[in-house]
């Protein structure tokens, strides 16, 4: 079997993301044939070398991906002392998974669940650009600012880019629905920028992730998935 590099088959294993897995690996938390390895970018053969992390022998995981439906509320981690339910009540007996990045607690829809350390790569490194969507219900005392949501904003000192508003729909007289288009996932980043503009965020829905769409899937259910259904 060809070799691979120690990260990759980290990732594969279901332990971490590369980036994830260079810092245990920096950290000494992994030995290779009994050696702890600290050295970045080592190649191991699955099929001959002992692969340790934290003293456990792996073995590269049956690749899981979830589409999960959260429900506002939950917690989008896997462990949480102060949280009254997070995603992981949902996937008990499912083996080692965990959330691709964050969807706040407040916010509800699509968030994927996996153990693809390869997939959580793609999804959350900010150089592959993939899309996120979002239904975003929204009060204020008019609509002059929504179409600024399209502009750059700085938050916690970083500038964001530009949102997509792909629709806007009025609800009533001081509330509209709109859609936005991310391309990256800042912290609480919609409800910052809303905030910015002068609007309440009053509910705020993930529809689509990638070509991934949430659809008809109720709140609090999960459907497995291919990664070809989302990149």
């Amino acid at each position: 079997m060809n070799k691979v590099r120690l990260n990759k088959f980290l990732a594969e294993a279901g332990i971490a993301s590369r980036r994830e897995a260079d810092k245990l690996i920096s950290a000494g938390l992994v030995k290779v044939n009994n050696q702890v390895i600290a050295e970045i970018g080592i190649k191991v053969d699955p099929s001959k070398d002992n692969v340790e992390f934290k003293n456990q022998t792996l073995q590269p995981a049956k690749p899981l991906i979830f589409m999960f439906n959260k429900p506002v509320g939950v917690t989008s981690t896997t462990k949480d002392a102060h949280a009254n339910k997070t995603i992981a009540d949902y996937f008990k007996n499912m083996g080692r998974v965990y959330p691709v990045g964050r969807l706040d607690k407040d916010s509800e829809g699509l968030i994927l669940v996996t153990n693809n350390g390869e997939l959580t790569n793609q999804l959350t490194h900010p150089k592959f650009e993939h899309e996120k969507e979002y239904d975003v219900l929204i009060e204020g005392e008019s609509d002059d600012n929504i179409p600024s949501f399209s502009a750059k904003f700085i938050l916690d000192g970083y500038k964001t880019r530009p949102m997509q508003i792909k629709a806007v729909k009025p609800i009533g007289q001081s509330q509209w629905l709109i859609t936005l288009i991310l391309k990256e996932g800042r912290k609480r980043q919609v409800r910052k920028i809303s905030e910015k503009l002068g609007y309440k965020v009053i509910n705020l829905k993930r529809t689509r992730i990638g070509k991934l769409k949430l659809g008809s899937l109720p709140p609090g259910e999960f459907k497995e998935m291919q990664q070809k259904d989302i990149l």
